[in-house]
């Protein structure tokens, strides 16, 4: 739905919504809440045999093979490689934060979970320093001060730890006040390149979808368009400026300088043998 985006809340600049004091005592609540519910879980599973059974061992990741791939995230420290960007390169408050970087080092399905169990634990011990740093603010705005209007063909990158691995960002100011160009690397596209390298000699059918499902992938973050003509079987990849006019003819509508549409009816689909 995208709701989880939260659009109401994130703005350029800042958040349109406090944390109040009066919700400080229910977020700890909720945490201890979470972190003993958490703790009973991995006793059940470091308890459980067949589990173990079926995931040590298996999916192995080395670190040679992390630092040859650029695998990120828990996939990474799974095998003993220490990246985290909240760490090595601290943003918004977490260099005021005091926390672990998680790591095993047996590169496996069995210390992928390991990592990201330890990682809940993490998480909580940051929510309930960021509450006591919040109780010590002064009274403030919540918005930085941005400007109307973005000059144009400035360049900005960023870069954050996502529950996945490190997430970059990289845009392009344009004309009209908004993004010419917008870049995003996802950690599931470095990390699924992993997945062939793990289903070493040995591995089983019924393997192959815990060792994919152990590295979390999300494969709309990886979605890569891909030109087939039909007939011949010839591969090509398309152009922006190619894009945009196949679009626009697809869908009939051009568009003036202001970005207005024009209007005009809409062209035939592609029939069967053209680009698919």
């Amino acid at each position: 739905t995208g709701s989880r985006k939260h659009f109401a809340c994130n703005l350029v600049g800042g958040t349109s919504l406090d944390v109040p004091a009066a919700k400080h005592a229910r977020i700890l609540d909720v945490a201890a809440t979470v972190e003993r519910e958490t703790l009973a879980l991995v006793r059940a599973l470091e308890s459980d045999d067949a589990l173990v059974g079926r995931l040590k061992g298996v999916g192995r990741l080395t670190p040679a093979e992390v630092r040859a791939l650029g695998a990120v995230g828990p996939t990474a420290r799974a095998s003993g490689v220490p990246l985290d960007v909240r760490r090595d390169h601290p943003y918004a408050a977490y260099e005021r934060m005091a926390f672990d970087v998680v790591t095993h080092d047996g590169g496996d399905n069995w210390s992928r979970t390991l990592v990201r169990l330890g990682e809940t634990f993490e998480a909580l011990k940051i929510i309930r320093q960021c509450v006591a740093q919040l109780a010590e603010l002064p009274e403030g705005g919540l918005l930085a001060e941005v400007p109307e209007r973005l000059p144009p063909l400035r360049e900005g990158m960023g870069t954050v730890e996502a529950p996945r691995g490190e997430v970059f960002h990289f845009v392009i100011t344009g004309e009209r006040n908004g993004p010419d160009r917008w870049r995003v690397r996802a950690p599931s596209y470095q990390n699924l390149q992993c997945v062939p390298v793990m289903l070493k000699p040995g591995t089983t059918v019924a393997d192959v979808p815990i060792t994919l499902g152990s590295v979390d992938p999300c494969f709309s973050c990886t979605e890569r368009m891909e030109v087939v003509q039909v007939g011949s079987g010839e591969r090509r990849v398309w152009r922006h400026r190619e894009l945009v006019e196949r679009s626009r003819l697809a869908y009939g509508a051009g568009r003036d300088a202001a970005g207005r549409q024009t209007g005009g009816a809409p062209a035939a689909r592609p029939r069967p043998g053209e680009d698919a």
